[in-house]
């Protein structure tokens, strides 16, 4: 299976080089992604790629999810149901400073966990 999200990034040949066309035709440089709830999004080149997954709340969310995992050995639910979120909404209100990100990450792994039910 083929990834369509992958499609955006066809002007770039096996080493990085920038190509207008292959064959002597034109490259068909649009991808897409199917979000989480069920949005087709559309974009054409690697900037509107760039630009999608930059501004996506599931981008944020699976990198804050995954560093989580990477720094605590832990999944981010044993802290809380809502701690994702609410680290993801920081990284992002904070203008994605991936060393905040970190620092808030340690902090809520050093608190006391939430009790069952809370």
């Amino acid at each position: 299976m083929i990834n369509p999200l992958g499609f955006a990034l066809e002007n770039f040949d096996a080493i990085g080089k920038y190509r207008g066309e292959e064959k002597n035709r034109p490259i068909d440089a649009e991808g897409s992604y199917v979000s989480r709830d069920d949005k087709m999004v559309k974009f054409r080149g690697a900037r509107e790629l760039g630009k999608f997954l930059a501004e996506s709340p599931e981008t944020s969310a699976a990198l804050t999810q995954q560093l989580f995992q990477f720094a605590i050995k832990q999944p981010i639910r044993a802290y809380g149901s809502d701690r994702l979120e609410k680290l993801r909404e920081d990284y992002v209100k904070n203008g994605y400073n991936f060393q905040r990100l970190a620092r808030e990450i340690v902090v809520t792994a050093a608190l006391p966990r939430p009790l069952a039910g809370e």
